[in-house]
Parts: structure tokens; sequence; C-alpha cells
């Protein structure tokens, strides 16, 4: 049965954290709304039982008749009547000051002695009264409602992303068969490609051993090529054939001359550039330039990265193809550097997307070999990236960390060799 790959594994669990956070992160969200309204109704229900609380009792109550968190004062003549039991620090002589003085009723919040005390103070008739309620019951009361609101919380987060997980993993779920549609498709049309190409390599192979000696050199040479393409498109569907059916991880990797590789792309694609007065260069280091990966793949990067290069070139421009150790010889950098279009900045990372369609040129107009020279090479341990500017041409550098055995002490020579430019 097909399986799907690491790098797509990766973007269903990203899909399926995403889809989790957000509706884990909604469902709390409303919880933690409620949970807000429930405390501020809570408290303004408070609120209006302390305030007909403190009405009631300056309307009918003496200061004899003070229940136990209700306490009246009456000022008269400058004398203040008590309840039999004051807290210390009441009553507020200073609001009953200022009311006797403006006859302005105020209420307020007081601290004594730890305790929170709401003051209710006015003037009725020839008498200042004040009533002074205990709150530390009702406090008590919030608090113990504050922490069954963070409690329903805790248990409504947890709730909320085992909820989100399972829809997320309801909602990838087409898109997991989906790609796994797709990597079926792509194994079965590898292998009904696969005999094909096959034959017409041994059929090229054949007609160049025949006509060896025979054809005009520059005939010779083309059949050559041709035998040399059809080896590599039949090497294109071996491997879509093996990472579609295989882990990626399986395909086997060896020590890979960077370098050699370069010279071979760049050799075949001179009579396209030739045919399209293009200047085109290659500088490589004197000896070999050594990567670990597939030697199949990173032949694809590099003629993915000419092929943009020339289709984005006009007559008269030139191509220099650059390959050089770079931090002391751990990673080598290579470069395909155009004077063609240019590119926008804002595009430099669309262009590594799929079906991207390109604005200018007329080589690929869509990103589909750019998003594979990404895979390739981030499959590979490195990276890559693209600077211009628009009419400015444009550079694609990949950076692949070196196959340096441990403890050698061999570093990649500085010096260049330069291949015979063509115009």
């Amino acid at each position: 049965m097909t399986r799907l790959a690491e790098p797509e594994r990766r973007v269903l669990r990203a899909v399926r954290i995403r889809l989790t956070i957000q509706v884990g992160g909604a469902i709390t969200l409303v919880v933690l709304l409620l949970g807000c309204l429930t405390y501020c109704l809570f408290a303004r229900d408070q609120r209006s039982e302390v305030n007909r609380a403190l009405q009631y009792a300056m309307g009918s109550s003496r200061p004899s008749h003070s229940d136990p968190c209700l306490w009246l004062y009456v000022e008269r003549g400058g004398r203040i009547g008590r309840p039999a039991q004051s807290p210390a620090g009441l009553p507020v002589l200073g609001a009953i000051g200022q009311v006797s003085l403006d006859h302005r009723t105020r209420t307020s919040s007081e601290v004594r002695d730890g305790t929170h005390y709401t003051v209710r103070t006015e003037q009725r008739g020839d008498e200042v009264v004040q009533a002074v309620f205990d709150e530390r019951y009702l406090r008590s009361d919030r608090h113990h409602v504050l922490e069954t609101l963070l409690v329903a919380e805790l248990v409504g987060l947890v709730t909320a992303v085992v909820t989100g997980a399972a829809l997320a993993q309801r909602a990838i779920a087409p898109l997991g068969r989906a790609l796994v549609r797709q990597r079926e498709f792509v194994a079965d049309t590898s292998h009904e490609l696969r005999a094909p190409l096959t034959r017409l390599h041994t059929r090229a192979q054949l007609l160049a051993r025949q006509q060896s000696g025979v054809l005009a050199p520059e005939i010779a040479g083309e059949l050559e090529r041709l035998v040399a393409g059809s080896r590599e498109l039949s090497e294109v569907m071996d491997d879509l054939l093996l990472s579609a059916s295989l882990d990626p991880t399986a395909a086997g990797r060896d020590r890979v001359d960077l370098a050699a590789l370069a010279e071979e792309a760049v050799e075949a694609e001179r009579q396209r550039a030739e045919q399209g007065r293009l200047a085109l260069e290659l500088r490589r280091p004197a000896e070999p330039v050594e990567v670990y990966g597939s030697r199949s793949p990173l032949r694809r990067v590099l003629s993915a990265l000419l092929d943009n290069a020339i289709g984005h070139s006009g007559p008269g421009g030139s191509i220099l193809v650059q390959l050089r150790p770079t931090e002391h010889g751990r990673m080598v950098r290579l470069s395909v550097t155009d004077t063609g279009v240019g590119l926008d900045p804002t595009d430099r990372r669309r262009i590594f997307e799929r079906l991207i369609r390109s604005g200018e040129g007329h080589g690929r107009r869509f990103g589909i070999g750019l998003a594979l020279v990404r895979n390739v090479v981030e499959g590979h341990g490195g990276t890559v990236s693209a600077t211009g500017r628009p009419g400015e041409g444009a550079e694609f550098t990949v950076l692949l960390p070196t196959a340096e055995e441990p403890g050698s002490p061999r570093r990649l020579s500085p010096r260049f060799t330069r291949r015979r430019p063509t115009t």
C-alpha cells in the first residue's frame, strides 16, 4: 500500500496542529467569555444586594437594630449614635462632616483593619445617617465563584484541545486520502512509462553504436546527447517510482562530484545557449567537489536552474555557473547568475512554490521545476535562495554540505578553472 512521504506527513501534522489550536482556542475563548460574563453578573447582583440593604437600613433602622453585617450611625446635634458593637475605625467621620455641610449623599468603599466596607452617608432631615456594610462574606463568595470558573476554564481547555484534535483529524482525513491517491497515480504512471522509455533508451544506444564512425561528428554528438537525455528521463521515472512507492529516505545515496555534474549540465545546455545567443560559462574548482546524495536528483537541480536562466534571458545575455567551497570547506556554494529579465524581490519565496506563474521569459512558466529544486536541495540538507531585481537579472544560490569524512583534513581548493564561454 502506498505510504505518505515524510514531507507530506509533516504538512499534515502541521495542518492538524494548526486546526487543533484554532478550534481549541475558539472553544476556550467562548468558555472564557461565558465565565467572565457570569462573574460580572454575579458581582453586579451582589452590588445591587448591598445597595438595597443599605437603603433599607437607612430608611427603617436605628443604630440599636443593626444586623451582623450592617451597622448604622446617626449624627444629630454634633453627637453620633452608635450600635452596641461597632467595628474599630467606624464610623467614617470625614464623610459625615462633608454630608452635614453640603447635604449630598456619598457612597464609598473603605478598608478598616483589613476588612472592606461599603459606606453610604446621607442627610435625613436634621440627621446625618451613615450605613456601613461588611463585604467580607460577599468577597468570599466571589472568590469561590472565581475559583469554580477557573476550574471550569481548565476543564474546558482540556475538552477543547481534545475536541479540536478530533475535529482536525476528521477534517484532514480527506486531504490525506487525496495525497495517497496522488502518490498512487504517480506510481502507476511512472510504472507504465518506464517500459517504453527503457526501450527508447536501448534503441538510441543501438543506433549510436551502429552509426559510430559513419555519421558526421556533429550528428554523432547529437546522437550521444539523445542517448544521455533518454537515460536521464529514465532516471527521472525511476526516481518518481521510488518516491511514490517507498520512503524517500530509503533511496541510495553516495558521494557525488557536484562539479562534474555541473560540467555535464552546462555542456548539455551549451547548444541551446548558442541558439539563443547567450554566453554560458562555468567556474569550478580544479578538484572534485563531493557532496553526499543522489546523483539523478542533483542533476535535475542543475538542469532546472539552467533551464530557468536560459528561459528568462534574452539574446546577448550571459549565464554564469559558479561552484566554490564556503564555511571552511564544510559547505559548497552553487550559484547560477543570469542577466535576464530579473526578479521581483517580493517573489523570492513564491517562485519556489508549485504552479506559480511567471510573468516574464520564455522558459518554463510554472514553478514546478523550482519547487522540485527546493525539495531536492532541502532533502540533501541544504538551502536554496534567489535574489535579483526587475531588469537586472537574477541569481539562484544553492548551499549543500560537502561529503567530508569525520576528521579528514582535506578542504576544497579555492582555485577555479574557467570553461570556454559560448557566445
